[in-house]
């Protein structure tokens, strides 16, 4: 076989290639494929955007449902604490208008003038 044939009647490598309307075929598949790219990634970055954004979201109204719920419950505890002292205090009100009524009964029959012991004696022997 001879190396060194003629290769004008044949067509050199990458000589379909350089055909102008090829060229531009290939141009405008590369201009596709890169604006297609390219609308991939924004759209990839839209939606991470997007899931960030939502996630914050619901990380802030988890948070601000947290404090609501904190507030309330911290108020339900101050009026449970302050009926307490409220009844304490009428308890010991009542408790001590009770022993000084009391106290005061127990003074004013101390005070009462009674039977004295011998009076008591002879009463009792008189029966």
């Amino acid at each position: 076989v001879e190396s060194t044939q003629s290769t004008g009647d044949l067509p050199v490598f990458g000589r379909i290639d350089v055909n102008p309307e090829r060229v531009k075929e290939m141009r405008k598949r590369a201009k596709e494929v890169m604006n297609h790219q390219i609308k991939t990634a924004e759209q990839k970055k839209l939606f991470k955007d997007t899931e960030k954004q939502e996630a914050v979201k619901f990380e802030v109204d988890m948070l601000s449902r947290a404090k609501t719920e904190t507030r309330d419950d911290c108020y339900r505890k101050y009026l449970i604490r302050k009926s307490v002292q409220e009844n304490l205090e009428k308890s010991w009100t009542t408790q001590h208008q009770l022993k000084m009524s009391r106290d005061h009964a127990e003074l004013t029959h101390r005070r009462k003038p009674g039977l004295q012991l011998l009076d008591q004696c002879d009463k009792i022997q008189k029966m």
